[in-house]
This record gives C-alpha cells, sequence and structure tokens, in this order.
C-alpha cells in the first residue's frame, strides 16, 4: 500500500487519480463518524463529501506535524460540528436508567458476550444512537478508527484529560443504554 505522504506529494504535484485513492482509503471511517454526528444517511454522505472537498481544498497546509489521518478527521470533527449547529440537531436525554450492580454491569450486559457478533453489532449500533453526539464520536476514534487518547485530543481540541474523561463517561453511558435495550428486549421475549 503506497504511503500516505507519498499520495499526498502526488496529489500536490496535480495527481488527481492518487486523491481518489486517499478518498478510497479513508471514506468508510469519514461516513462512519460523520453519520455518528448527522444521525441520517442523507446528511451523512453530503457531509462526507463537504470533508473530502474541505481536505482536498487544504491539503497545501497539511505540514505532516500529525499523522495525515488525525488531520483528517480534525477536518471531519469540525465540519460534523458545523452541520450540526447548521441544521440544531435535537438529542434528547435517555431516562430511566438501569442500575448496575456491584461489579459495574448487568446481567443484560453480561449477555451480550453469548450473542453472535452480528446481533452484538446491532445492539452496539442502537446505543451507539442514542448517546450524545460527542460521545458516540470520541467512542468511534477510539474503538472502531483506533485512535490514541493523544490524537482524539488533537482532532476534538480538547486536553488529554478532558478525553480520558469524556471516553470514561461515554462507556458508562454506552453499559446504561446497552442495559436498557436488553432489559426491554428481555422483557418483551418473555411476553
Amino acid at each position: 500500500m503506497i504511503e500516505d505522504s507519498v499520495l499526498i506529494e502526488r496529489v500536490l504535484a496535480g495527481d488527481t487519480r492518487s486523491f481518489a485513492s486517499i478518498v478510497d482509503r479513508y471514506k468508510d471511517m469519514v461516513y462512519a463518524l460523520s453519520m455518528r454526528i448527522a444521525k441520517n444517511r442523507e446528511d451523512a454522505e453530503d457531509l462526507t463529501q463537504e470533508i473530502f472537498v474541505k481536505v482536498y481544498m487544504g491539503l497545501p497546509s497539511f505540514k505532516g506535524e500529525c499523522r495525515f489521518s488525525t488531520w483528517l478527521f480534525r477536518i471531519a470533527y469540525n465540519q460534523a460540528i458545523g452541520l450540526k449547529r447548521e441544521i440544531q440537531i435535537q438529542t434528547s436525554p435517555i431516562e430511566d436508567y438501569t442500575t448496575f450492580d456491584e461489579d459495574g454491569y448487568s446481567p443484560s450486559i453480561n449477555a451480550m458476550e453469548e450473542m453472535n457478533s452480528q446481533d452484538r453489532i446491532k445492539y452496539i449500533q442502537m446505543a451507539l444512537d442514542r448517546m450524545k453526539e460527542k460521545e458516540a464520536f470520541v467512542l468511534t476514534l477510539f474503538y472502531l478508527n483506533e485512535h490514541s487518547v493523544a490524537e482524539i485530543s488533537e482532532i476534538c481540541n480538547v486536553s488529554v484529560a478532558n478525553v480520558k474523561v469524556l471516553l470514561h463517561r461515554a462507556r458508562t453511558h454506552m453499559g446504561e443504554i446497552l442495559t436498557q435495550i436488553l432489559d426491554k428486549e428481555t422483557i418483551a421475549n418473555l411476553t
């Protein structure tokens, strides 16, 4: 696989096919992050396209001081937050949380270990869709895109300590949401 730096040099030299390679390499991750914020396919597709246009236009300013993916996701994050402000996505707080037992896990969460991966993905996606945008975004960056805490700090323009706190809260919130979803599923299956 050709290194990002080589592709960037080629793009800056006028080779647009190299930019297509960059898009192909990162489009799924950018789309997933866009979906976390936009919450619908059409807005996520538009946002993804806007992000890559902004990346293309800003490529001459990329200095290589961080990984290219970190720089790209910083642009994605800023564009997504801009979209959120623009269309004023409304979020509603999750209420009616279920409490955790002394180990921090409910029996419903432990049941996830027994599920097949497709069901597990379905429930995790449902939980992410119910979370605050920033929490879902940070979890996606950390677990799915495997960015370090320091990289997430740079992307979101917050301190490393704040990223750690946000990750902790997001994990806890996801556990609460998963518990709620799985408890409702269990009750529905019993009736």
